[in-house]
C-alpha cells in the first residue's frame, strides 16, 4: 500500500538557508507517510489531501525543550503575581513541589490524564509538535495521553534522593530522603514500558530533579544508566539562589561544576534554566556540548531576567521551553527576545530568525534529532501553519519577523505530527475540545480543593 500523500501550499515556506532560514514564496510541500518527500513550485495534481492557507507561513513544528504540563492548568491564577520576596526559591519549595506531591496521592488516574489532555491540547494548538516534559513517576499518564493524542513526547520521570519537604524559618528549603535504588528501578520500568527507540514518537528521558535534590551517587548512577540505555538526561540546574548556596555549602562548587564532577554534562544532557550560572559555568556547558533549555517567561513573571541571548552568546546550544505557566510557544519565543533585548540594552540581539531556529532546529538538535525542526526532503513531517492573514499581521514584508513579533496561538491553523493532521482550521481533529476543557477544569478544581484541605496556600 502506498503511503498517504498530503500536499501543503502556503504563501510562505521556511526552509534551512545560508543564514538561519530561507523563505520560499507560494511553494508546495509534499508529505508521503510521515516524511517530507518534496518541496516544489510546480502544480501538484495528485494527493490524498490538499491543505491550503492563502496567507499562511509553513514552519517546522515547535520543540518545547523544558516543560511541566501538569503545572500549567494547576497553577493558573495561583503562581501569577506570587510574592517571592521571602526566598528566591519559595515558589518552588512552598508551592510547586508540595502541590505536585499532593497530586500523586489521592488523585485518580482519570483526573491526572484529564489535566494532561487540557495542557497538551493547549500546547498543540500553539504549534508545538515535540515536548520534553518532567513529572513524578506516578504521573506516567503523561505518556499515555501524548501517545493517544499523537504528539511527539519526551517524558522525564523524576529520580530523586532528597525530595524537598518545605521551607524553614529562614525561607530555605528542607529535605527528606527516599531510596535511590527504588527510584532507579521505577525509572527502568517506565523506560521499558514506553520508550519507542531512537525514531519513535514516545521517548523516556532520565530526569534527575536537581543538583540539590539528587546525591552525587545518584547522579553518577544516572550517568551510567544513560550510557547503558542510550537515553537522554535532563535536570534543573542553577535555577534558584537557595540551590546555589546549598551546593556551595555541601560541595564547595557551583551547581554546574557539581554536574561536571558527577558526569551530568555532555551532548546528551539538557540543563534547564541555568539562570544563576556564572560565565565560567557557561564555559563548561559550551565545552562539554551540554544544551540549555531557556524559559524566560517563567522568570520574567517572578521579576527575574533569564535572557536567551546570554546562553547563545556563549556558544551554547540553546532551546526554549515554556516551563509551567502558559503554553503559547509563540509568546515564549517573543518573551525570549524581549528579555534579551532588555538585558543587553541592544535592540538587534535575539532577532526573529535566531528565535525561530532556537524553537525548532536547535531544540531538535538538543534531543539528538537531525530529522526534526527543519523543512527539507527526508525530514519528519512535523509542521505547523500560522495564518498571517488577519489585520494585525498585515502587511507582510518579512514573514519571519511578523511570525515572531506579532502572532499568537490562535493564529495557528494547522499542526501536523509524524504526517498526521492533529489541528485543522484551528481545531483539534481527534478529540472534542469542549469535553477536554470541561474534564480538565473539573479535575483541577478537585485538586485545588484537596490542596486547601491540606494547608497548601494557593
Amino acid at each position: 500500500m502506498k503511503p498517504r500523500r498530503t500536499a501543503i501550499r502556503t504563501r510562505y515556506t521556511v526552509i534551512p538557508g545560508t543564514g538561519p532560514h530561507q523563505v520560499l514564496r507560494d511553494a508546495t510541500v509534499i508529505i508521503e507517510g510521515n516524511t517530507i518527500a518534496a518541496i516544489t513550485h510546480e502544480v501538484v495534481a495528485r494527493a490524498d489531501e490538499f491543505i491550503s492557507v492563502e496567507e499562511g507561513i509553513l514552519i517546522p513544528g515547535f520543540v518545547n525543550l523544558h516543560n511541566h504540563a501538569l503545572n500549567g492548568p494547576t497553577l493558573k491564577g495561583i503562581a501569577d503575581d506570587y510574592d517571592r520576596t521571602g526566598s528566591a526559591g519559595s515558589l518552588i519549595y512552598k508551592l510547586l513541589m508540595p502541590l505536585g506531591d499532593l497530586s500523586t496521592h489521592g488523585t485518580s488516574e482519570e483526573d491526572i490524564q484529564a489535566i494532561y489532555r487540557l495542557a497538551l491540547l493547549d500546547m498543540l494548538k500553539s504549534g508545538t509538535t515535540t515536548m520534553l516534559d518532567m513529572w513524578r513517576p506516578a504521573h506516567r499518564g503523561f505518556l499515555d495521553v501524548a501517545r493517544e493524542m499523537g504528539l511527539r513526547a519526551y517524558g522525564a520521570p523524576y529520580v530523586i534522593s532528597t525530595p524537598p519537604t518545605g521551607v524553614d524559618g529562614l525561607g530555605l528549603p528542607t529535605y527528606g530522603t527516599v531510596d535511590e535504588t527504588v527510584e532507579m528501578a521505577v525509572f527502568r520500568s517506565i523506560f521499558h514500558e514506553y520508550d519507542q527507540g531512537a525514531s519513535g514518537r514516545i521517548r523516556v528521558v532520565l530526569g534527575p530533579h536537581g543538583t540539590d535534590t539528587c546525591s552525587p551517587d545518584l547522579l553518577k548512577t544516572v550517568r551510567s544508566t544513560a550510557n547503558e540505555l542510550d537515553a537522554l538526561i535532563t535536570i534543573h540546574a542553577a535555577q534558584s539562589k537557595p540551590e546555589v548556596a546549598i551546593i556551595k555549602d555541601r560541595y564547595g562548587v557551583t551547581p554546574i561544576e557539581h554536574l561536571q564532577g558527577t558526569g551530568i554534562v555532555g551532548p546528551d544532557v539538557i540543563a534547564a534554566h541555568c539562570v544563576y550560572a556564572t560565565d565560567a559555568d557557561l564555559g563548561i556547558l559550551r565545552d562539554t556540548g551540554t544544551a540549555v533549555a531557556s524559559c524566560p517567561l517563567t522568570f520574567a513573571r517572578g521579576g527575574l531576567s533569564a535572557p536567551y541571548q546570554r546562553f547563545a552568546d556563549h556558544g551554547i546550544r540553546t532551546g526554549i521551553g515554556t516551563d509551567g505557566y502558559g503554553f503559547d510557544y509563540l509568546e515564549e519565543m517573543r518573551s525570549a527576545g524581549l528579555v534579551s533585548k532588555l538585558r543587553t540594552q541592544q535592540s538587534h540581539v535575539a532577532n526573529a530568525g535566531q528565535l525561530l531556529k532556537a524553537g525548532t532546529e536547535d531544540g531538535a538538535a538538543a534531543l539528538g534529532r537531525s530529522d526534526l525542526g527543519r523543512i527539507e526532503v527526508g525530514a519528519r513531517a512535523d509542521l505547523s501553519i500560522v495564518d498571517l492573514g488577519r489585520a494585525g499581521l498585515q502587511p507582510v514584508r518579512d514573514p519571519i519577523k511578523n511570525l515572531i513579533w506579532y502572532t499568537c496561538a490562535p493564529d495557528v491553523t494547522t499542526v501536523i505530527v509524524d504526517g498526521h493532521v492533529l489541528v485543522s482550521g484551528g481545531k483539534p481533529t481527534g478529540m472534542d475540545e469542549k469535553t477536554v476543557i470541561s474534564a480538565g477544569t473539573d479535575a483541577v478544581g478537585r485538586l485545588w480543593e484537596r490542596a486547601e484541605q491540606h494547608g497548601i496556600q494557593l
